[in-house]
């Protein structure tokens, strides 16, 4: 086991240095003993005097075990790891010399050298190798009972198979190396088997499971006073709560990683902590407008801290990530030729290192740039490579690829810079061999991809008769099916118009009302929805997941559980409505076995038109009532329809207001505030959204729709609409 063998090593101490000698003391070949780092020459130096001094062979193999598991140096360690594999191997193969202890013993050193030969080949990617080798530890292991050896090699099992993706199987590993922790009553080694199962969970998108098993861990080892496995535990309990959008508890347990990595002199822990504490104020921004330039100010602030920190200790990937992130803010800055700058060297180191998650989020932001610069054909060229990363990371092979890559340069950025520029030439020959497997999206980019696909068969094949005719045939086909796409969705439009309410059915219930709804797309993932109930009319208008197509499946299932809620059931309370919908779409989504986080947004008003009271209650919408030139903004509930809430046994809550004579109401989803435009390419915001809505609450109905349309379009000016856009307004 490698993680307890420094502790020996600081109480053999430093004895002397042997640096000028060869292999007849050292052992192995090509140890270059003044590069080493001065950790390993302390190891060598205590150790290597004790193994010239041991007397019997069992006791020469107790300090090759203890070296070869003490080494940082990862060439070195597996070098010494051969050599007792070979000596445990010889010794075994004359097992009768031995006594039963002795065999034990030799069969222990046997175990852990190809326990720690696995681990070299997980470093290198080669995750067959690394299984076989664990797989053989396992059962010499079992025969001699070593339960802490057992439980190491299980936990580096698990590593592969989390790596690998199949998360099932890394939890089955893990839960057996923590039940052998807890029968063994080791501390560290039972809150690093809770913490690694906390990470998996969270990679599930199981929040109340991953804060159960992080928090058990912390608690040992917060007893320990073990800074190291707090500091991990804590980012990993951050990043949960980030996923949860609990932006306070985030930071607040980042600052609590800050102090352990701080404490310990840990840049790398250190660095990515700043990266992440500048996502999570990145993710703020977004989520939450009225925090928007603070946010940003801030995430630029660490994110340029751990840039810096990247940058010296030669940390690759982290450096990537860093940068992304700084590009981001510069974008919504309006800067576009250092958000330009930042991502292009981003979008580089990504392509040298080979991590196709790096790359994917590169092109992302450098598409998002083009497109605002207007330079059509790199913002094209940077979706192709966005669409060509997701695509392969979700591929069998590809997703194997990438472990041995991630793996293998995690070894790597140990070495000198050499061995980098060696991963560079690496990198080009990969690129320039993926550029002849990239398979054509025909469909998903029309007909420039036709004109792509024409000119590589140009400079494949020459400007024959024959290409002409192929091009040709290929042009019609691709035409003929974007137009059955385009004539089934505006077909998938025509019906999903007809499940709204009509315009008389409105104006019977709310003479004076107004509906300004510009989808973002052919179908929309917004829509509005009606039902008279004797003297009561229920209204609600909903923000689905997504926009387009996906948005519109999401639309329909809506529409359809709210006729059969009201319209069926005869439930007509909002609150009530709002969780027989909540248990709706988690059920219809699968929701409660699946890690899945699609669902809705939606505002819900009962009107009673005998008693002027209207009955409110919202999930993630809010209400604006405006009177006598005075909005009041009524808050829904924060949580969603359907998401990461659903699984959750939460209940809505209502509101009741009494309306006066000549109030004015207005429902509205996010697509109009979230809107970017003006000179310098920022949100409308929910502020300026209010504002326009107490200005226009005094003009007649039909005008009222006429100035946020023209407002909207004059803001947007030529960018692009983000999202769909509903507003409905009513005067009583």
């Amino acid at each position: 086991m490698r993680i307890y063998l420094v502790i020996l090593i600081c109480l053999l101490g430093p004895i002397f240095s042997f640096g000028q000698k060869g292999k007849e003391y050292f052992l192995i070949d090509s140890i270059d003993y003044e590069a080493m780092a001065p950790n390993d020459k302390a190891v060598l130096d205590s150790l290597l005097p004790l193994y010239h001094n041991a007397k019997t062979d069992t006791a020469k193999l107790r300090v090759l075990d203890v070296l070869s598991s003490s080494l940082g140096d990862s060439k070195t360690w597996h070098q010494y790891s051969l050599l007792v594999y070979d000596k445990t191997r010889s010794m075994l193969s004359d097992s009768a010399s031995f006594s039963h202890s002795d065999l034990d013993l030799v069969k222990n050193y046997f175990g852990n050298s190809l326990q720690n030969i696995g681990l070299y080949y997980t470093l290198h990617g080669d995750k067959n190798k690394a299984l076989d080798c664990y797989e053989k530890s396992l059962k010499v292991l079992r025969e001699t009972g070593n339960k802490l050896g057992i439980s190491g090699t299980l936990n580096n099992m698990s590593v592969v198979f989390n790596q690998e993706g199949n998360i099932q199987k890394a939890l089955d590993y893990e839960f057996q190396s923590l039940k052998l922790d807890e029968e063994m009553g080791d501390k560290v080694m039972t809150a690093n088997a809770l913490n690694n199962i906390g990470r998996m969970f969270i990679d599930q998108d199981d929040t109340v499971k991953a804060l159960l098993y992080l928090k058990k861990g912390v608690a040992i080892l917060e007893k320990l006073k073990y800074d190291l496995g707090l500091a991990y535990s804590f980012t990993n309990i951050a990043v949960t709560y980030r996923n949860e959008k609990n932006y306070p508890l985030a930071l607040e347990y980042f600052q609590k990683s800050f102090f352990h990595w701080s404490k310990l002199g840990d840049k790398h822990g250190y660095a990515t902590t700043l990266l992440n504490v500048g996502i999570t104020y990145l993710r703020r921004a977004n989520d939450i407008p009225a925090m928007e330039d603070t946010s940003y100010s801030l995430a630029m602030q660490n994110l340029t801290k751990a840039r810096d920190v990247f940058e010296e200790i030669k940390d690759w990937e982290g450096l990537s990530n860093t940068l992304q992130g700084m590009s981001r803010v510069y974008f919504h800055e309006n800067k576009m030729a250092l958000a330009e700058e930042t991502g292009k060297r981003a979008l580089k180191i990504g392509q040298e290192i080979k991590f196709p998650s790096t790359i994917q989020s590169a092109s992302e932001v450098l598409y998002k740039i083009y497109s605002k610069e207007k330079k059509w054909q790199d913002a094209l060229a940077m979706h192709e490579l966005f669409v060509q990363m997701r695509d392969s990371i979700f591929s069998e092979e590809t997703h194997k690829s990438t472990f041995k890559q991630q793996m293998k340069y995690d070894y790597e950025k140990q070495e000198a810079l050499k061995t980098v520029e060696h991963q560079k030439e690496l990198a080009v020959a990969e690129e320039g061999k993926k550029r002849q497997q990239i398979i054509s999206y025909a469909i998903g980019v029309g007909l420039l991809m036709v004109a792509l696909f024409a000119v590589f068969i140009f400079n494949r094949l020459r400007a024959t008769r024959k290409q002409k005719m192929l091009i040709e045939e290929q042009k019609k086909i691709v035409d003929q099916k974007n137009k059955h796409i385009t004539d089934s969705i505006n077909y998938a439009k025509r019906i999903q118009d007809s499940i709204l309410p009509s315009e008389e059915e409105l104006t019977k219930c709310f003479p004076d009302h107004f509906v300004f709804f510009q989808p973002k797309d052919i179908v929309s993932g917004d829509f509005y929805w009606m039902s008279k109930q004797g003297n009561k009319t229920i209204l609600a208008l909903a923000d689905c997941t997504g926009h387009g197509v996906p948005g519109a499946f999401m639309s329909m299932i809506g529409n359809t559980l709210l006729n059969e809620v009201v319209n069926e059931q005869k439930i007509i309370q909002p609150a009530e409505i709002l969780n027989h919908l909540n248990e709706g779409i988690v059920h219809a989504l699968h929701q409660e076995s699946r890690s899945q986080d699609d669902g809705m947004d939606i505002t819900l008003c009962l009107f009673d038109h005998t008693t002027n009271i209207l009955y409110f209650a919202g999930a993630n919408h809010s209400l604006y009532i405006i009177n006598e030139r005075s909005l009041s903004k009524i808050e829904g509930d924060y949580f969603s329809i359907g998401s990461m809430f659903g699984k959750k046994q939460t209940l809505f809550t209502q509101k009741e207001i009494r309306l006066q004579k000549n109030t004015s109401i207005f429902l509205s989803s996010d697509g109009y505030p979230d809107q970017p435009g003006g000179e310098k390419g920022k949100k409308f915001m929910t502020k300026k959204f209010e504002e326009l809505l107490l200005s226009i609450s005094g003009y007649p109905i039909n005008e009222q729709e006429d100035v946020l349309k023209k407002t909207f379009e004059s803001w947007k000016n030529t960018r692009q609409q983000v999202d769909d856009v509903l507003v409905l307004g009513i005067k009583v």
